[in-house]
C-alpha cells in the first residue's frame, strides 16, 4: 500500500509539502490543520504604534499582511523576519526585508539582529496569544519594544474530531509538523488513541526539540 502522511499546516501551505514528500515515496496525503489563524482587529492605538516604530519584527507569516496594510503611505519601516517564506510574504505586500534571521529560533534571531544593528531603536512585534515575551524582555532594556497580540492560533473542535477519526483508521505512516504548538495539539489527541507507530517529521530544530522533549523521535525535514 502507498505510504500516507498527515500534513498539519494550513491548507494553502500544503502544496509544496506534497511535492517534497512525494519525492520521499509518499503517495497519499491527509490534511488537517492543527494551527488555524484568527486575525484580531487592529485598533487605532495599535495602528499608531505600528507606524511609530522604526522596525517591524515578524516571526511568523500570519500577521504580515494585516500589519503592512495599515502602514501609512510613503513609510518604509525596517523589517526583520524569521524564515524565507515570511520574507516572501513581506515582499509580496510591496515592502523590502532588511534582515532575515540565519536560524529559526527567536533566541538566534535576536542574537544575530543585535550583532548587525545598533540599539536605541523602536520595534513593533506582532504575535499570537501563544507567544512568550522573550523578544520584549531581551531587547526592551535598550530599545523601545512593543509586543502586541494581533492574532489567535487556535485548534478547532472539528479538527480534533477529524484527527481522532483519522488515527482510528490506522491509515497513516507519518505526520509532518511545522511548529511546537501543532505537535502539542496532535499529542493531546494521539495520547487518547492506541498510539500506533508513526514517523514524525519536523520542519526545524525548535519543532524537533518539542517532539524529542515529549519522548518521541523526530526526523528533520526542512523546506
Amino acid at each position: 500500500m502507498t505510504k500516507a502522511i498527515l500534513l498539519t499546516r494550513p491548507l494553502a501551505m500544503n502544496g509544496a509539502d506534497q511535492i517534497r514528500f512525494r519525492a520521499q515515496g509518499f503517495g497519499r496525503f491527509y490534511e488537517i490543520p492543527l494551527c488555524e489563524i484568527k486575525q484580531l482587529p487592529i485598533t487605532e492605538t495599535i495602528k499608531n504604534k505600528i507606524n511609530a516604530a522604526e522596525w517591524l519584527f515578524f516571526t511568523s507569516q500570519a500577521p504580515v499582511a494585516s500589519v503592512l496594510a495599515v502602514i501609512e503611505k510613503g513609510r518604509r519601516p525596517l523589517i526583520a523576519v524569521i524564515g524565507k517564506k515570511t520574507g516572501e510574504v513581506v515582499r509580496s505586500c510591496g515592502f523590502e526585508v532588511a534582515f532575515v534571521s540565519p536560524q529559526e529560533t527567536k533566541k538566534q534571531f535576536v542574537s544575530a539582529w543585535q550583532e548587525k544593528f545598533p540599539t536605541g531603536t523602536s520595534i513593533f512585534y506582532p504575535k499570537s496569544q501563544l507567544a512568550d515575551d522573550y523578544i520584549e524582555e531581551l531587547l526592551g532594556s535598550e530599545n523601545d519594544v512593543t509586543g502586541s497580540v494581533l492574532y489567535h492560533n487556535v485548534f478547532l473542535e472539528e479538527r480534533k474530531a477529524e484527527l481522532t477519526e483519522l488515527l482510528k483508521m490506522d491509515e497513516l505512516s507519518a505526520v509532518y509538523f511545522a511548529s511546537p504548538s501543532a505537535w502539542k495539539r496532535f499529542l493531546s489527541v494521539y495520547n487518547k488513541t492506541e498510539k500506533k507507530t508513526l514517523v514524525f517529521f519536523a520542519i526545524g530544530d525548535t519543532t524537533k526539540k518539542a517532539i524529542n522533549d515529549s519522548g518521541y523521535e523526530a526526523v528533520l525535514f526542512r523546506p
